[in-house]
């Protein structure tokens, strides 16, 4: 790539600002270095010191911060926080809300994971850790997809400027990625560098000298700069705020549609680019980038600002003295013990005279019965031991010692790994448990400042990404999968497209860029163990209440974690929509053809019949009645209405707990109420009034009267 004296300054800049970078935090991050190795070398538990004096002697690794990392790291992933955006104003709906969550779920879903897991293991091991988010075209398309991927060893790869002092470096204006390659690498992928021998003395001091170590790798780096800009941002007469210079050319189409530029005004901005370089020179670039934020997300372990120092540590740093002077004294233990002789026999020449064999076999053998002769000097002798040596009871307690620093300097004592016999109760077995997690808090909250960070990035990235007409896949908090059509053509009121009259292209109607959105974290556990608690919980109340089992079997079915749920589920709501307990969606509307004219049923016209002739045969007995029986009548009368109050108050209750009341339960109401109403004309003076029977019947139906104001 040819150098103009632009990229020749643009490097000297990158490079000059590194240099201050790597100076500041060169110790820090060679520690950080060591934490890791700490862990993960083979030998790293033993420093060089220890493995001089103890050449050729026992040196054993018994790994207790490993122990403690992973039961952290299990807390994590047991209970893993999200991504979650609401509405902030400015035109924002909820429901473009819910497309922005459901599809950052998903971007996490597809690679975040990997991303927040490495990050996590890296900020408790050394302290600095991270992820990046990208870009990448869909197959055989021109469409984009954003996602995420993890930064591995960031306390080698990451830096950002000296001058960004935010937690999250949102605030950073320089940052870089870096990777080695071999020389055979780089020469394949950069074939025209002006430079691929790097053997100039001037390479190797100064500014340069952190690029070119010695090493058979050449150091490479993404170098990602915000260019300050001036903009003119313009305020829309229906509220809206636009970059006046991005949206120019719909600007008229707005006008005519009523809606004007009210005030503007410039403001300091910035453009996001990165080039690729070494330490000679810029290899490629600028690119763009489409967003406002370096989209490089860093995750730092405890994080504290000593008198213009900066220090970063991860949970291994204190850990480190301990867990050697336990692996040292254990080593010393082992080796104490084997070389300690073993607990001999004392005896004669003529005690062991003739049984030699016996004796020296005694160790290696079960024989039940080692012989010896009597020594004729002195008869009442025997063979005898004297005990071996005893370990010497200091090493002991200082193993044991070293055991609990590593545990307490790493804020796990005991009872939150499970070692607690002594607390016999769940409640405080939990409560132990917590203890730990808050040892390990400020780890997880670092890593959730981070993902917020990147939320807020993708917030700004998503509606230049997904700028398109298209359909997206976005994934529900249950983790099914759905689609949405975004970024659809703006239409006229004559339903036709408006066409720009400069560039004579569509304008396009951006949903996901209109209105503004806050970005916070929402805890909780992983989805499956919620959905198991959930099966558990509704399980528990549909055995305590029939009621609760009819209405909850579709949800229960909905959450259990099984192949069939949503076979299962569809052939529930099948049988229960009919009885009116759930309501039909608009697919189960059309599956189940409710939106055409259903026939009667015959058993539901059989039973009106049967109340119409019951309520005839009372009408027919009580005109013949004398005085007597209009007496006994309103006994019965009472007797009427009383069970007709017990009906009503049954499914009242039945609507209190939101199940609504079927159509056959509805007409039995009404026609129960009919009898009772046509019996109460009947006992009063004159011929029953069938109009005012009916009236008072449909008026019980509603609830408008109560069943004994009729007594």
């Amino acid at each position: 790539m040819e150098q103009t004296d632009e990229l020749k300054n643009i490097h000297k800049e990158a490079i000059e600002a590194f240099a201050i970078v790597e100076d500041n935090e060169r110790e820090e991050r060679e520690l950080a270095i060591e934490d890791m190795l700490f862990v993960d070398s083979p030998d790293g538990q033993w420093d060089e010191h220890a493995q001089t004096v103890r050449k050729g002697r026992p040196m054993y690794t018994i790994d207790l911060v490993s122990e403690v990392l992973r039961q952290i790291i299990g807390d994590q992933r047991q209970s893993r926080t999200r991504i979650k955006i609401d509405p902030d104003g400015g035109g924002a709906k909820k429901e473009t809300a819910n497309i922005f969550d459901g599809l950052i779920r998903k971007i996490e879903n597809d690679g975040g994971k990997d991303a927040y897991d490495n990050a996590f293991k890296e900020q408790l091991k050394g302290g600095y850790a991270g992820w990046r988010i990208l870009t990448k075209y869909k197959n055989d398309s021109f469409d984009q997809d954003i996602c995420f991927e993890p930064i591995y060893s960031a306390a080698t790869s990451l830096y950002f400027d000296a001058d960004a002092n935010r937690y999250d470096k949102s605030d950073a204006t320089k940052a870089w990625l870096i990777t080695e390659v071999s020389k055979e690498e780089f020469e394949r992928m950069y074939p025209d560098a002006t430079i691929s021998s790097f053997n100039d003395p001037s390479y190797k001091t100064g500014s340069y000298k952190c690029w070119f170590n010695g090493t058979e790798k050449i150091r490479l780096a993404e170098y990602w700069e915000k260019v300050p800009c001036t903009k003119t941002i313009g305020l829309l007469s229906d509220g809206r705020v636009i970059d006046l210079g991005e949206e120019e050319k719909v600007l008229d189409e707005l006008k005519a549609k009523g809606i004007d530029v009210v005030k503007e005004r410039k403001v300091d901005s910035h453009k996001v680019v990165m080039y690729k370089m070494n330490g000679a020179e810029i290899l490629d670039g600028p690119f763009p980038w489409a967003g406002e934020y370096i989209p490089l997300i860093p995750v730092f372990g405890e994080i504290s600002h000593v008198n213009g120092q900066t220090f970063v540590h991860g949970k291994v740093r204190k850990a480190k003295d301990a867990a050697r002077i336990y692996n040292y004294t254990t080593s010393a233990k082992i080796e104490a013990t084997a070389l300690s002789p073993k607990d001999p026999i004392f005896a004669t020449d003529e005690m062991v005279d003739g049984h030699e064999r016996e004796f020296e076999t005694m160790n290696t053998s079960n024989a039940p019965v080692v012989k010896f002769s009597l020594d004729s000097s002195n008869t009442s002798l025997t063979p005898f031991r004297l005990g071996a040596p005893q370990l010497q009871q200091a090493l002991i307690e200082q193993t044991q010692q070293a055991s609990k620093d590593v545990h307490s300097a790493m804020g796990m004592h005991d009872p939150a790994l499970g070692n607690g016999p002594q607390l016999m109760s769940e409640k405080s077995l939990m409560s132990q448990a917590e203890l730990g997690d808050r040892g390990a808090y400020e780890y997880r909250d670092n890593l959730d400042k981070s993902k917020e960070y990147a939320g807020r990035v993708l917030v700004d990235l998503i509606p230049r990404i997904y700028d398109t007409a298209r359909i997206i896949q976005v994934l529900n908090v249950d983790g099914s999968i759905e689609e949405h059509e975004i970024n659809q053509q703006a239409l006229n009121e004559m339903n036709q497209t408006i066409i720009d009259k400069q560039t004579k292209e569509p304008v396009l109607v951006n949903d996901l860029s209109k209105g503004n959105y806050s970005v916070s974290i929402e805890t909780g556990p992983a989805y499956n163990t919620l959905r198991d608690e959930t099966v558990s919980q509704l399980t528990q109340l549909a055995a305590a209440s029939p009621i609760f089992s009819e209405i909850s079997a579709d949800l229960i079915a909905k959450n259990m974690n099984i192949t069939e749920s949503d076979e299962l589920t569809r052939r529930l709501r099948k049988m229960m929509i009919p009885q009116g307990i759930v309501d039909p969606t608009d697919e189960e509307i059309e599956e189940l053809g409710l939106n055409q004219p259903q026939p009667e049923d015959p058993n539901k016209q059989a039973l009106i019949d049967n109340v119409e002739m019951q309520t005839e045969q009372m009408k027919a007995d009580i005109e013949g009645q004398d005085a007597k029986t209009q007496e006994t009548l309103v006994n019965t009368q009472v007797k009427a209405v009383d069970a007709y109050s017990k009906l009503v108050d049954t499914f009242k209750k039945q609507v209190d707990m939101g199940i609504p009341l079927s159509q056959q339960q509805r007409a039995l109401l009404v026609k129960q109420g009919d009898i009772v109403a046509d019996a109460q004309d009947i006992t009063q003076e004159g011929e029953p009034n069938s109009e005012q029977a009916a009236d008072l019947a449909q008026q019980l139906a509603a609830g408008n009267i109560r069943p004994e104001d009729l007594q």
